[in-house]
């Protein structure tokens, strides 16, 4: 019963928590395939809908001098947006004949009575008589293109980020089947990767039919004055037919060329007010906490989206209006993907704040930004969240009567350590610790005593039919049979036979009665000259057979010998360790302790070991290493998580404290919420299956009845545990979880040791490994902070190989020489 209620405690926690729960709204997008059109091509224009679908099909209001058609199709599609979200999109073909500029105004859509508006999408229709023409050679053929960077601005403002394309025009009866990325250089900005348009379009150009290709992304220029960007190079594989005799098809590599842009940066007009730091669009601002009942002190998470369009990517979270009584720390970003590339879009800040004292209601946050639109300084602010905060501890009121009350509950004490535990001398050491036996032992060893018994039952009726014998054995029975059956006559033969039995039996090390037999075998079969008549008599036959049936046995024997002497050598090291321990040699105890057994056999005790040595050693990081393998190891080893705490604290390692109900959740592991569901659905499916099995009235049919509620509500309840489950670093599959090992690491943006960096990732941090490129790794945080790490600053919590001792370099004598870190092999 005690497991029971300990088990209905989470699943309280989580029905509360889901009757809070607001419906999510739905979010509407309009982006088109390109931005820049030649006169009479053709572009596709979407309207994706994240959420429920709208009432009624997105109407798109007329303009002049502009078509907008549906394709034909009434219904939407789905399809995954950038940033993982799905959505059903409504397709739109956008045309004109009319040159210059043109703006589809913003739209707005009702979702579940709720109305939900989209950003306005401007394009260009420009001449193509403007095109520059070039021709690209390939083995069989000349092609001729044109190509150009273009931006509707060329006078952008200093860090305010502008759409930008490669747009390309190749005849129509060129067959690609890659388009290639482009290779460009840039001065004076920053640009994300240009990718190609899944949409082609269509237009005659010089009288014939050409494909055009749009290369869509944004540019930020990052000074004032010139800047460039290009020239680009374009590498498109295509594929010809030709005819050498027969016909057949051909690929070669064609490379197309795109002339440099130039455009001038404008500086940002001064007056800025107060509060401006980098912001440059046309942004809107909205704010949310879920943390509106609090005590006094308790930390508040806030997030923060800033959605428009603008420089999203390089934007500094909004801040405070009064910061007064707060205590703020720095915010961090969800990194975009793909996304960046969209000239609009959204970014989110995750803020964490802690009041000071008693305060009713998280105050504005502030952006100011300056909109290019019309050259003017602009302020976004925030409406206040209301806060209902009660203090820590009870006060009683001067005056108040003195009634008997309870005491005051103090506050709990904080872990004062500065220094980590000591190693533990246990003989566990070299051993599996073995864990305290639950309360259900007893019920479970009567049922495994009932299940042999019914086994042994059954194996003496169809165990005699079942048998199988060992399949090394029959095969050395095989070749002992083969051996003795060989002719009397037939010496050569016999002892060929019998030497490949000994030396697959013994290898190297045959006794000196195995190697007489050998060095018979050798004298008679591998000389030139073959003897007449018998060489071995029957009673010499009769002792090389026993001799061979008696080494069967013995290699048996052989081979349990390492199994009784592992032990006292894993003894043996764990003493040498301790040993090397005492005498500070902590390089030298790491090494022993790994090397007293596999390291799959290892305990949780002797990593925990482990890691104290290291840290002793100087290498904090891979003490959190080595105390997360233990509790990987030993979920309830206490000694290694009251060390972790202690090296996170002192580190400063990235963490954040989550809801009482989500360490509930996690007692049971994801696979069990899992399992729950599909109990569920098994059960709803048997259940219903009984119905057209059975007749009417049947009692089984009242037990399907009962038996779908219940399968309902276990489906519902593991429903409620998978969505409620953690996703962050901490609760990572354990292959996937690696610890930064590195005394000084930082997250970049990009694979590169020049991208922007995204922050300083302390050793003993904790991440999640995304994806690995060579000697780089994305990871992402529990903070939800992602980006790129060298390899060799992290380490797999599950090692893919057997891991090596981790060796701290000792610093020099100059004082300014710090300690540096490197692993080597062990002798």
């Amino acid at each position: 019963m005690h497991g029971i209620s300990h088990f209905l405690s989470p699943a309280a926690i989580i029905a509360l928590s889901l009757l809070c729960l607001a419906p999510c709204s739905a979010e509407t997008t309009m982006r088109i395939s390109s931005r820049f059109l030649a006169r009479g091509e053709q572009a596709a224009l979407e309207v994706a809908v994240t959420g429920d679908l709208p009432a009624a099909v997105p109407v798109i209001p007329a303009l002049e001098g502009v078509e907008i058609r549906r394709p034909g199709r009434d219904k939407p599609r789905r399809e995954l947006l950038p940033g993982r979200k799905m959505a059903a999109v409504y397709d739109f073909v956008v045309s004109s004949y009319v040159t210059g500029r043109h703006v589809i105004p913003a739209l707005e859509v009702m979702i579940g009575g709720v109305k939900s508006q989209t950003e306005p999408v401007e394009f260009t229709v420009f001449n193509p008589d403007e095109l520059l023409w070039s021709e690209a050679t390939t083995d069989t053929s000349k092609i001729r293109y044109a190509t150009a960077f273009r931006v509707m601005n060329p006078r952008p403002y200093d860090g305010q980020t502008i759409p930008v394309e490669i747009k390309l025009f190749v005849p129509r009866d060129l067959v690609v089947e890659d388009w290639g990325i482009p290779n460009f250089e840039r001065d004076g900005l920053t640009s994300w990767r240009f990718q190609p348009s899944l949409v082609r379009g269509s237009i005659n150009l010089l009288g014939m039919p050409y494909v055009a290709v749009a290369y869509p992304s944004t540019l930020t220029p990052t000074r004032t004055g010139k800047v460039t960007i290009g020239p680009a190079t374009i590498r498109l594989m295509t594929t010809q037919v030709v005819m050498d005799g027969i016909l057949k098809r051909i690929s070669q590599e064609v490379n197309l060329t795109v002339p440099k842009l130039e455009l001038e940066s404008l500086p940002l007009p001064d007056g800025a007010p107060q509060g401006f730091e980098n912001a440059v669009g046309n942004f809107q601002l909205d704010v949310t906490s879920d943390s509106t009942e609090v005590q006094e002190g308790d930390p508040l998470a806030v997030d923060i989206c800033v959605r428009g369009n603008g420089n999203l990517d390089t934007l500094h979270p909004p801040q405070l209006a009064d910061s007064n009584g707060w205590k703020l720390y720095d915010a961090t970003t969800e990194p975009r993907g793909d996304e960046r590339r969209e000239f609009s879009g959204q970014t989110i800040f995750h803020q964490f704040l802690r009041p000071l004292e008693l305060k009713p209601a998280i105050p504005s946050f502030r952006l100011v930004f300056f909109d290019p639109n019309d050259a003017t300084y602009k302020t976004l602010t925030s409406e206040p969240i209301p806060l209902r905060m009660t203090r820590a501890t009870p006060i009683t009121p001067a005056g108040a009567p003195d009634t008997p009350t309870p005491p005051e509950a103090l506050p709990v004490p904080v872990e004062r350590m500065t220094d980590i535990l000591g190693v533990l001398r246990s003989p566990s050491l070299v051993k599996s610790s073995t864990p305290r036996l639950p309360t259900w032992s007893g019920h479970a060893l009567a049922g495994l005593l009932a299940l042999a018994l019914i086994a042994k039952a059954l194996w003496m009726r169809v165990g005699p039919r079942l048998l199988r014998k060992d399949s090394a054995r029959n095969a050395r029975l095989l070749e002992l049979r083969e051996i003795t059956c060989v002719k009397p006559d037939d010496d050569k033969k016999f002892l060929l036979l019998a030497g490949s039995f000994i030396e697959r039996s013994f290898g190297e090390n045959p006794t000196p009665e195995m190697q007489a037999v050998l060095a018979q075998r050798d004298s008679l079969c591998f000389q030139k000259i073959t003897p007449i008549g018998t060489i071995l008599t029957p009673k010499h036959r009769n002792h090389i057979v026993k001799l061979l049936k008696k080494s069967a046995l013995t290699c048996l024997l052989v081979s349990l010998l390492p199994l009784c002497s592992s032990s006292l050598r894993a003894e043996d090291l764990s003493v040498r360790a301790l040993d090397a321990y005492d005498a500070a040699q902590f390089d030298e105890a790491a090494r022993l302790w790994l090397l007293s057994g596999a390291y799959q056999d290892l305990p949780a005790a002797t990593l925990y070991n482990i890691g104290n040595a290291s840290y002793r050693a100087g290498s904090p990081g891979y003490a959190a290493l080595y105390y997360r393998r233990a509790l990987t190891r030993d979920p309830n080893h206490q000694e290694s998580r009251q060390n972790l705490r202690f090296i996170e604290r002192k580190l400063g390692a990235i963490t954040i404290p989550r809801p009482d109900y989500q360490y509930a959740i996690t007692r049971f592991p994801l696979s069990f919420w899992k399992g729950l569901i599909w109990s569920g659905v098994w059960l709803c499916a048997l259940s219903a299956l009984v119905f057209p099995a059975t007749r009417p009235g049947a009692p089984m049919r009242v037990l399907a009845v009962a038996v779908a509620v219940a399968a309902n509500l276990i489906a519902t309840f593991g429903a409620l545990g998978c969505w409620y489950f953690p996703n962050d670093a901490e609760f990572a599959a354990p292959e996937r979880q690696a610890v930064i090992i590195a005394d000084k690491a930082t997250l970049h943006t990009d694979a590169a040791g020049t991208s922007p960096e995204v922050i300083d990732a302390p050793p003993g941090s904790l991440c999640e490994i995304i994806q690995e490129s060579g000697r780089w790794a994305y990871v992402a945080f529990a903070t939800k902070t992602r980006g790129w790490i060298p390899v060799e600053a992290i380490d797999k919590v599950v090692p893919v190989t057997a891991p090596v001792a981790p060796t701290i370099g000792k610093p020099k004598a100059n004082h300014k020489s710090t300690s540096c870190l490197r692993i080597r092999e062990n002798g």
